[in-house]
């Protein structure tokens, strides 16, 4: 097995990560960010917290007509 590693500069390496990002989707975006929650969630045992956070945030909607 071959082992190799590639110097990247800080610069070209945020361009790059930019770059990254900018081609995502919203979606996929907020996807990825629901998946490193949930991985910070079960990493550092914050089950009971975030069942109980949930139960505060619930948001409650009207929709209203506008003329």
């Amino acid at each position: 097995m071959v082992k190799e590693a590639k110097i990247i500069y800080r610069n070209e390496a945020e361009t790059e990560e930019i770059k990254f990002w900018n081609n995502k989707s919203y979606a996929e975006k907020l996807s990825i960010i629901q998946i490193l929650r949930e991985q910070y969630i079960t990493l550092y045992n914050k089950e009971e917290e975030y069942a109980e956070s949930r139960k505060r945030l619930r948001r409650v909607y009207r929709i209203i007509k506008q003329v």
